[in-house]
């Protein structure tokens, strides 16, 4: 049995990017969730900035989501 190593670092390194990049946007978008949140208890109004890039953000999470679906699963081919 051969190993391509090289592949596979390839691999594992875009695996952890993607991994560690999916949980910043995630985390950015609860902060901006929360920025929100703040604002509405202390009667200001929302401002649409921090609920347009969490809306962004998640939207960006559920796309990943889907899209690592597609690759998952062989009837979606």
């Amino acid at each position: 049995m051969h190993i391509h190593w090289s592949a596979l670092g390839q691999v594992a390194l875009v695996s952890l990017l993607f991994g560690v990049g999916l949980a910043i946007v995630f985390a950015f978008g609860v902060t901006a969730m929360s920025r929100r949140a703040v604002a509405i208890e202390e009667k200001k109004p929302p401002s649409i900035v921090d609920t347009s890039v969490a809306a962004l953000c998640f939207a960006a999470c559920l796309a990943a989501l889907f899209y690592g679906l597609y690759l998952i699963i062989p009837q979606f081919h």
